[in-house]
Order: structure tokens, then sequence, then C-alpha cells
């Protein structure tokens, strides 16, 4: 099977409040799903194929982010695992690599896992690893300003707060922080957290796909 990874109705959150429903979800399906083989064709085996990695990938960031953010504190995260072998495993190699200094921010997790299992199911992701992974850990935007918003502070306030606390413009360009902004203040209601994180990162991978398609067909 081949294709390559695009951006799928089934989308993985990684705050906190999602972790344990994440981790175990995204640990059961790395360790019993496989493309399906009953003649459900290719186009349904590749979305099976991607819902497995989206979820790996996810998982992978949320367990790299909650142990960054508190401090390499490791009962932020095993406690939600509940035992299951897989995302303990998981686990254990990101502290690993994150006590190594291997890590500067989580969405290089996320990406490896991503580009790891894209291999194993023989889809092509398409965009560069380290622009992949600045998709991943550019989702902390969405995360913060979504915070923000359920607090009721006000737009410009919370595009401020954000942009106090997200302090690496290489990260997270204060255009773009703007951009996001607009669309989880745009609506009379507050917008569900969950896919607004899912659109921002799998939007952002296809935009650098195809930038490498174009920059490696103007090259030939």
């Amino acid at each position: 099977m081949t294709g390559s990874l695009r951006k799928d109705s089934t989308m993985v959150c990684w705050p906190m409040a999602c972790l344990r429903a994440t981790l175990l979800a995204a640990g059961l399906a790395a360790s019993a799903c496989a493309p399906a083989q009953t003649g459900t064709g290719a186009n349904e085996d590749r979305r099976g194929a991607f819902r497995v990695c989206d979820a790996k990938a996810f998982l992978a960031l949320n367990i790299a982010r909650n142990y960054m953010m508190t401090g390499n504190n490791r009962d932020t995260v095993i406690p939600h695992l509940q035992g299951e072998a897989t995302a303990v495993a998981m686990a254990e190699e990101v502290f690993r690599r994150i006590d190594a200094g291997q890590v500067r921010h989580p969405g290089e997790v996320a990406a490896d896992v991503l580009f790891e299992c894209a291999a194993q199911y023989q889809i092509n992701v398409g965009a560069p690893r380290q622009q992949v992974a600045l998709c991943f850990t550019r989702t902390d935007i969405a995360f913060f300003l979504h915070a923000e918003r359920s607090r009721q502070v006000p737009h410009q306030s919370a595009v401020a707060r954000v942009q106090a606390r997200l302090t690496s413009r290489e990260l997270y360009p204060a255009v773009l922080i703007d951009q996001v902004a607009k669309a989880v203040y745009a609506s009379p209601e507050l917008p569900a957290l969950q896919p607004l994180m899912g659109q921002m990162a799998w939007s952002c991978i296809h935009k650098a796909s195809l930038a490498a398609a174009a920059a490696s067909a103007a090259s030939r």
C-alpha cells in the first residue's frame, strides 16, 4: 500500500485534559491496528493507516509536551497510561531522549514518530521532517489561545498574553499567533479545541508539502 498523508476527519488532541483518552486510544491503535486487508479498497487502507500514524504522532506530542512543560515530571504522564504497554514504552523512550538533551521542542518527537509510522505503512509524508516538527509544535498557539478565550480574555489581550508566553519567534511567529487568534475568536461560540489543533497541524504540513514539491520541480 502506498499513498500520502493528508488531513483526515479523525484528529487527536494533546492537552492535559485529553491526555488519558489519547494515550490509551493511540497506544492500542499502534499495537493492534494494521492496514485493512478485507477488500475495502486502497483508499480505506490509507485512511486506516493515517489514523494510526496521526494518533501515534499526537500521542508522542502529548507525552513530550506534558513532560517538558512540567520540568521533566514523569508523574504528569505515566499515571494516565494505566499500564498500557505500548504507550508506556513510547513514554520511556521520549523521556530518555528529552533527558539526554536530544529534543529542542516537542514537535521533533511527534515528527520522528510520524515518519517512522509512515515508513511502516508505506505512506509518503511529503513535507521535510524539520518542517513537520515545527507544524506540530506550533499547535501550542491554538491551545493557549483557546485557553485564554475559555477564560473570557478579550481577543487582543489574549494575543499579547500568548506572545509573552511563547517567546521564540522562530517557533511561534507573531503573524501566526495573530492568524490563529482570529480563528479562535471568529465565531460567537468557543470553537472545539481538538479539530482546531488538528486542522492547524495538518494544514501546516500540507503547505510544507506543496512548497517542497514546488522546490523539487524548480530544481529539475
